[in-house]
């Protein structure tokens, strides 16, 4: 069973004998809660003062809430509207009854409190619903939801800051590879944090030497560079195998290693990337192709043989295209009505 309405320094909540008293209206006078925001909400992010008490495992009372901005709500989880409520809230903007208002039970599991308040009143009506209006919880267990996610946040903060992603891109930087130190596995990606696998390498973009495909450079034109650009790789690695290994004659050095390393791995990289342009450069053509086809052969079928494929595709798409795609039926359906006298008035 979840947990009742926590009290914090944050939450100011009324006597412990008091007895909750639903609202009469939906409809609350300023001069009634004007005193309550002034002098008992505070104006901390986040401060809540009950307004009335909640009933055990029923609601959670009448509240008031403090939002950023300034923004302050009153909900009222133990009021049911009524159909003056609703044309009430139709005219005043200040006033909201989300669906299942007074109703809906919590979704948190084995939660048996309303889980939908009434907005009684919103002093931004402008802004976004607040969350305690749409988020379908009663107000102690997302209370509690937001607490845990403010600790989750935390967390993160305190944890160390994460790698940038370093790629592979048109300024000729070698992308990042193998483990680093620290959080190797959190990549910061587009301002989102990701989470990688610390072999992970990433090429983004076209890497130095190599370009994206294009009407002027497609599957022909790639083939050829992508062939030559394997070629060097091998020959690359071949020379930093050899020479890692003492084999040329030369002593290896840390600094002659990572320049033979450093020379393969953009090889590598250019053949990676022209080899995924390629790829998409043979789908893109093999969609046309398919399309031409399927075109000729609507333009047979009504036809239109005799034409050029160009003109044939163009007739074809001026109407016999359109029965042609019909389902048998509909095809059918069409034939059998072109020879009857037309019965328009």
């Amino acid at each position: 069973m979840p947990p009742s309405l926590p009290v914090s320094r944050s939450l100011s909540t009324m006597s412990e004998t008091a007895v909750y008293e639903p609202e009469r209206s939906i409809f609350l006078r300023l001069e009634e809660f004007a005193e309550d925001a002034e002098t008992r909400l505070g104006r901390a992010n986040g401060n809540t003062y009950q307004r009335r008490p909640g009933l055990e495992n029923v609601h959670d009372g009448q509240l008031m809430v403090r939002l950023k901005k300034k923004r302050y709500i009153i909900i009222d989880y133990g009021y049911q509207p009524n159909s003056h409520d609703f044309e009430i809230a139709k005219t005043v903007p200040h006033i909201g009854i989300p669906n299942g208002a007074g109703q809906s039970i919590c979704s948190t599991k084995e939660c048996p409190r309303i889980g939908v308040p009434v907005l009684l009143y919103d002093s931004e009506p402008n802004e976004p619903m607040s969350l305690y209006l749409r988020g379908g919880m009663c107000f102690s267990c997302q209370r509690n939801l937001n607490e845990k996610r403010r600790t989750q946040r935390k967390r993160k903060s305190d944890a160390p800051p994460a790698r940038e992603a370093r790629m592979g891109g048109d300024g000729g930087e070698i992308p990042s590879m193998g483990p680093a130190s620290g959080n190797a596995s959190q990549y910061k990606y587009n301002n989102q944090v990701v989470e990688l696998n610390p072999e992970a390498v990433v090429i983004n973009g076209a890497v130095h030497g190599t370009r994206t495909r294009g009407p002027d450079y497609r599957c022909h034109e790639i083939s050829s560079d992508l062939l030559r650009i394997i070629s060097e790789l091998s020959q690359e690695t071949l020379s930093l195998m050899q020479h890692s290994s003492g084999a040329t004659g030369v002593a290896p050095t840390a600094d002659s290693v990572n320049y033979c390393y450093d020379q393969a791995f953009l090889s590598a990289s250019r053949a990676t990337f022209l080899l995924a342009q390629w790829k998409a450069s043979w789908d893109e053509v093999a969609g046309e192709n398919f399309d031409s086809r399927v075109l000729d052969e609507a333009a047979v079928a009504q036809g239109f043989s005799n034409y050029p494929p160009g003109i044939a595709n163009s007739a074809a798409l001026d109407g016999g295209t359109m029965q042609l795609l019909m389902m048998p039926g509909d095809t059918m359906h069409s034939n059998e009505h072109e020879n009857e006298p037309s019965t328009e008035v």
